[in-house]
C-alpha cells in the first residue's frame, strides 16, 4: 500500500485548507524521527499484518524549532490515519468531531459511517497507546462504527483496532 500524504486533499476534500498543513506535520514528524521520504511502516490492523510505503513532500527542519512539538505528531499522525483510512477501505472524511464526541473524525463510504480516533507517538510503546484509544472511542455515542488508529513515527508504524 501507498500512502501519499501530499494527496490529502484528493482523498477528503472536505479538509479544504488544511491539508497542506496535516501533510506538511506528518512530514516534519517523520523527518523529526530522522527518516526521509518515502519510509516504510508496519501496519497491523487487528489480526492482519503488512506495510505502507509512506511519502511525503521533504519540508524545511528549521520548521521544528517554531512549532510545538505536540500538534506536529498529532497532526502528523491525523495525516498518516486519514490516507490510511482512505487507501484501505475508502473511508472519507465528513467532519472534524468536537471533543464530547470521543473521537476525532466522522468518515463515511456510501452509506457507512466511521467515527475515527488518532493518535501519535514518537518515542514509547505505541500497542498501550492504542489500548487507550479503543477505550476512547468505545464511548462515542454516534451511530456509527468505530476505529482506532495510532501512529508511531520513530519505529514507523500504523496500528489500527476497532473495540
Amino acid at each position: 500500500m501507498k500512502l501519499t500524504l501530499a494527496d490529502l486533499w484528493l482523498m477528503h476534500p472536505g479538509l479544504r485548507g488544511h491539508p497542506t498543513d496535516y501533510a506538511k506535520f506528518g512530514a516534519l514528524a517523520f523527518q523529526r524521527a530522522g527518516h526521509g521520504s518515502p519510509v516504510q511502516a508496519g501496519v497491523y490492523h487487528g489480526a492482519v499484518e503488512d506495510t505502507a510505503d509512506i511519502d511525503w513532500p521533504a519540508q524545511d527542519p528549521t520548521l521544528l524549532q517554531v512549532l510545538d512539538a505536540n500538534r506536529v505528531t498529532e497532526d502528523g499522525a491525523e495525516a498518516v490515519a486519514l490516507a490510511y483510512a482512505n487507501a484501505s477501505a475508502g473511508w472519507v472524511m465528513e467532519r472534524r468531531l468536537q471533543r464530547t464526541e470521543s473521537a476525532d473524525w466522522l468518515l463515511r463510504s456510501e452509506s457507512r459511517w466511521l467515527a475515527l480516533e488518532v493518535s501519535g507517538v514518537t518515542l514509547g510503546d505505541p500497542f498501550g497507546r492504542l489500548k487507550e484509544k479503543k477505550k476512547q472511542v468505545a464511548d462515542c455515542s454516534l451511530p456509527a462504527e468505530r476505529l482506532a488508529i495510532v501512529v508511531a513515527f520513530e519505529q514507523p508504524a500504523i496500528l489500527a483496532e476497532s473495540p
